[in-house]
């Protein structure tokens, strides 16, 4: 059985390859990768708070503000004032933005499930097999504060 380390070094880079290919099949039209990637976490977590949507995107706060500005002057979230801090507001998607992400999940989706028709039926079967640990993978990264990594350096391989 591979360790831990090995495991991760091989698939790092299929997992990275893979979104990228994604991206490129089904762009987000007029958005930054930055602005579709808080967009989608705004309709994964639901309305935030400032501060959670840019620890969820691992970003400060300015860049939060600016990243929320944008996107407010294309309609597609909006600020709402927090109901439990006065001093705090909430952003939100709105229906034009829920819009955006549906309409890219579905071409994604459609560009997967493409490729997945390509595969053997074997192959197929090891990536259901696979896709439940894939989730909970995803969750421990986005639950794991990014300062707590096992090295110091990194070291970029794409």
């Amino acid at each position: 059985m591979r360790s831990d380390d090995d495991l991760a070094r091989e698939l790092r880079p299929a997992i990275t390859r893979l979104y990228l290919a994604l991206r490129r099949r089904a762009p987000v039209a007029e958005l930054s990768a930055a602005q579709a990637s808080a967009l989608s976490s705004l309709l994964f977590h639901g309305p935030q708070r400032m501060g959670a949507l840019a620890e969820h995107e691992g970003i400060r706060m300015p860049t939060a503000t600016a990243l929320v500005d944008g996107m407010i002057k294309l309609g597609l979230v909006q600020r709402q004032p927090d109901p439990d801090d006065r001093r705090a507001v909430i952003v939100t998607l709105t229906a034009k933005g829920r819009a955006e992400v549906e309409s890219v999940r579905r071409r994604r989706d459609d560009a997967l499930a493409d490729a997945l028709a390509q595969l053997t039926d074997e192959q197929r079967q090891a990536l259901a097999a696979a896709g439940d640990a894939l989730v909970d993978l995803q969750r421990l990264l986005e639950s794991t504060p990014t300062t707590t990594s096992r090295t110091t350096k990194e070291t970029v391989h794409p």
